[in-house]
């Protein structure tokens, strides 16, 4: 089954909670710069592993290249 695609003001919205709950988590200003929706037909294993790579890119992006 196909969903329809948000419309601009469900974007906006979705955009407000999206930076309500992050200003929420980290009680500090943030600027969003994308935000990317997660396939909804993807297995759980498939979004575990997702949320492993940014793990991973985060921790490696932190470390200075020498």
């Amino acid at each position: 089954m196909s969903q329809a695609s948000p419309t601009a003001s469900e974007n906006t919205v979705l955009v407000a909670v999206i930076t309500a709950a992050i200003h929420a988590a980290i009680e500090a200003p943030a600027k969003i710069l994308s935000i990317r929706q997660v396939n909804q037909g993807q297995s759980p294993e498939a979004a575990r592993m997702a949320w492993a790579l940014e793990g991973r890119r985060h921790i490696f992006s932190s470390h200075k290249l020498r």
